[in-house]
């Protein structure tokens, strides 16, 4: 069984600085080699790095592993669709494997980031990843969301036992209704509609005065609503 965790980020100004310049470059090379392949035709690893692999390196000035990496998140895009040329965001996530990427201990992690060289950064977590924390193996995605750094790591637990049912229980899902289960017990959904509209209403009128006291209003009820309806229901 695979579960990813996600650990958070301190990196100070100057570390920030890095990392972003970094996901910046390796998006850039991405799109680069993405449009190499595209036009030649060709979407396998081996395709793409015969034809990117030196000019990413001279002009974006990434290091071999981290090339082979931006590479390789262009051949991701290529197997579910080779119909259109992907292209990425400037702070879209990028990958970091064994050679670019260590652990110092429990609270440090050592990063690959321009211009050449590595950046140890502090990082935290809680209970729930510390119990999981010595699974760790392979590669992590370095992730920038709303002004944070995170890097989220896949590990492998074992599989559980799986568990003989001893009754069963029916569920219907509605919208005036949110569930109804055999048991006859309704679950209404007049608490969540009531909150969606509300919801609603505040973004209409905070986009309709468009001050930046509105827009920074906008910003923290981003999410709000679909935090609120997976927190209760």
């Amino acid at each position: 069984m695979k579960l990813t965790l996600q650990l958070r980020l301190l990196p100070d100004a100057e570390q920030s600085a890095r990392l972003l310049a970094t996901m910046e470059r390796v998006n850039e090379a991405a799109t680069f080699a993405s449009r190499c392949g595209f036009d030649a035709g060709v979407f396998s690893q081996p395709s793409i790095h015969k034809l990117a692999y030196r000019e990413i390196r001279d002009r974006f000035g990434l290091s071999a592993q981290m090339t082979v990496r931006a590479i390789g998140k262009t051949v991701e895009c290529f197997h579910r669709s080779k119909k259109v040329c992907p292209t990425f965001k400037p702070h879209g996530a990028i990958t970091y494997d064994e050679r670019i990427f260590s652990f110092k201990g429990v609270d440090k992690v050592s990063l690959w980031a321009l211009p050449e060289g590595r950046v140890i950064v502090p990082l935290i977590y809680g209970e729930y990843q510390k119990r999981r924390f010595d699974r760790i193996k392979g590669q992590a995605d370095l992730v920038y969301r709303k002004g944070k750094f995170y890097l989220y790591c896949t590990v492998d637990l074992p599989d559980t036992a799986p568990v003989e049912p001893t009754d069963f229980l029916g569920v219907d899902l509605g919208v005036c209704n949110i569930a109804t289960d055999s048991d006859g017990k309704r679950y209404s959904g007049s608490e969540l509609k009531s909150v969606r509209f509300r919801h609603r209403r505040m973004r209409t009128k905070l986009q309709r005065i468009q001050t930046r006291a509105a827009t920074r209003r906008l910003k923290k009820l981003a999410g709000k609503e679909q935090r609120f309806s997976r927190h209760r229901f």
